[in-house]
């Protein structure tokens, strides 16, 4: 395509007007300069989003198992590695003392979540009595990894005190069966964003993994193109960690810079959206570049941020609100903390 032709692009995503699936992807291959010009249109709709504001979030709200160390899918990026990272609470009994335990350490918010069934959804319909009086003694923020869930399930979270659901959003099928073992469509996570705005819930966070099947960049877009149909509180942009102990252990993560195309055709596409940049990701030089990156792109927030973010962020003169608390970026919107 010529440089013209992406100019025009580019204009009009910075103009406010949507981009196609097609527009998107055409910008997702360019290169050289027209690669800085897209994190510059990118980095223009960010200012504009948040007035140059940057949130850093420095610690996470603790994560509970509700399914201990269990997982019935064992997929091949995660192989339930990550459930040991969580504080295990297999009951509801359990539950409630875990929360009481962290009430009087100060936390005001926990995320539930855990392993999940054989059709892709985390059992959090048996925990509804223990997330009500979790909300009703200790008045936490309660997020959910909640998985692919229906509308029933998602309006009975949201009676239970839920107060931010955090599904993921596969844009291709073939990655969901060839990761996760599932015939899920992208079809079906758009019903699950439809049903969830449908029963109320108040923050809705998608979270999309950036080289989710084995480092390769394949739904992403398309997961974009889903989630813009139905406008989150905050998108989350996590990116694949090759880990010990699973099928993927010994690939290459996406190249930076590709994360940092679809996090500025991330705020292309929402363009009044806050797009953070999840915990979940690389370490090292990697997590070092790719946060500079993000930062020139125009994330609107970074979990757990290197000190190269800091840096970048100065440099572009941004105005940088660091919480140093337990607090997620997952369902924090641009006006602040809903506590």
């Amino acid at each position: 395509m010529s440089k013209e032709s992406i100019k025009e692009l580019l204009d009009k995503a910075n103009s406010g007007l949507s981009l196609t699936l097609k527009e998107a992807e055409i910008l997702f291959n360019v290169e050289g300069e027209n690669f800085k010009k897209l994190l510059e249109v990118s980095l223009q709709i960010f200012f504009r989003k948040t007035g140059g504001k940057v949130r850093f979030y420095e610690k996470a709200f603790p994560p509970i198992s509700i399914t201990g160390y269990n997982c019935e899918l064992n997929c091949k990026h995660c192989n339930k590695y990550y459930l040991k990272h969580m504080i295990p609470a297999e009951n509801q009994e359990k539950l409630v003392n875990i929360g009481k335990i962290l009430h009087k350490q100060g936390i005001k918010g926990i995320l539930l979540s855990g392993g999940s069934r054989k059709d892709g959804v985390v059992p959090l319909n048996l925990f509804l009595d223990a997330i009500k009086t979790l909300k009703e003694k200790f008045n936490f923020f309660i997020e959910a990894h909640t998985g692919l869930i229906g509308y029933e399930d998602s309006k009975n979270l949201v009676k239970a005190g839920v107060d931010a659901m955090l599904p993921d959003v596969v844009g291709d099928a073939k990655t969901t069966m060839h990761v996760y073992g599932l015939n899920i469509k992208p079809t079906d996570y758009e019903k699950m964003l439809k049903d969830m705005k449908k029963a109320g819930v108040k923050n809705i966070s998608p979270h999309i993994c950036i080289g989710l099947d084995f480092g390769v960049i394949k739904g992403e877009l398309k997961a974009l193109e889903i989630v813009s149909k139905y406008p989150p509180s905050v998108l989350v942009l996590t990116i694949l960690i090759p880990t010990i102990g699973t099928a993927m252990e010994n690939v290459q993560p996406p190249k930076p810079e590709d994360v940092a195309k679809i996090v500025a055709i991330a705020n292309l596409m929402l363009p009044k959206t806050p797009i953070s940049l999840g915990c979940v990701r690389p370490g090292g030089v990697y997590r070092d570049v790719v946060d500079s990156l993000a930062i020139k792109a125009g994330v609107s927030s970074i979990a757990v941020p290197s000190k190269s973010a800091l840096m970048e962020a100065e440099k572009l003169g941004l105005r940088v609100k660091r919480f140093k608390e337990n607090m997620c970026c997952c369902a924090v919107n641009i006006e602040g903390v809903k506590f």
